[in-house]
């Protein structure tokens, strides 16, 4: 009677997962998580002890992010997604060699949309690798320097397009989303500079799937 109640429920929970893939049905899914991101940002120069030059790399920073994303499931294995997420996002170099510490903060307001490929429906439910094209816009940016926090916003370009392309997993309605955010355009408008800083960032996201 034990085996024939675990049985049953192992259905139950695959038909759960399933019923989420079915053909022509359209969901949508709040979620919010953390990301790190880093700009692709020359090298800081500093001295050492010695009086040695020496380089220091960009630190990814740490941040908040949240949005809703909708979906439509196309067939068993292939659902195309939309979504607005809003990104904190940035990078920071540490204080060292007489190099005072620097945290840039961009807060982004992004559109993907997601091509989302079920591996395989039957043996892995709910497991789904994704990519696709997204769009970001630069809502505002914030410099802080020698503990001064300043908008510097004009000092970047509003839009930007990134590849984001990652994993996630359905349990039921929970839906656990890791992806990965290649920038491709350059976010670097400022006067004096002649460089290209290109913003990539990593989210982690937990979201709760509502049928429409």
């Amino acid at each position: 009677m034990k085996r024939i109640t675990l049985i049953f429920a192992f259905l139950a929970f695959l038909l759960g997962v399933r019923a989420q893939q079915e053909t022509g049905s359209w969901s949508i899914t709040p979620r919010v998580g953390i990301n790190s991101s880093v700009l692709s940002v020359d090298d800081v120069l500093y001295l050492d002890g010695n009086g040695k030059e020496e380089s220091m790399d960009a630190k990814h920073k740490w941040g908040l992010t949240a949005g809703v994303e909708t979906r439509y499931q196309m067939w068993s294995q292939l659902g195309i997604s939309m979504g607005l997420m809003y990104s904190n996002e940035g990078f920071q170099f540490d204080e060292k060699g007489g190099v005072d510490e620097w945290k840039q903060s961009l807060y982004f307001l992004s559109i993907p949309v997601l091509a989302n490929f079920y591996i395989e429906p039957n043996m892995l439910p709910g497991l789904s690798l994704k990519a696709g094209l997204q769009v970001d816009y630069l809502l505002q940016g914030k410099e802080t320097l020698m503990g001064n926090t300043t908008t510097n916003t004009d000092s970047f370009h509003r839009v930007g397009i990134s590849i984001p392309a990652g994993i996630s997993y359905e349990f039921h309605n929970m839906v656990v989303d890791l992806r990965y955010n290649i920038g491709l355009t350059n976010f670097c408008n400022h006067k004096v500079l002649d460089e290209t800083w290109r913003s990539n960032s990593l989210w982690l996201t937990l979201g709760y799937q509502f049928k429409m």
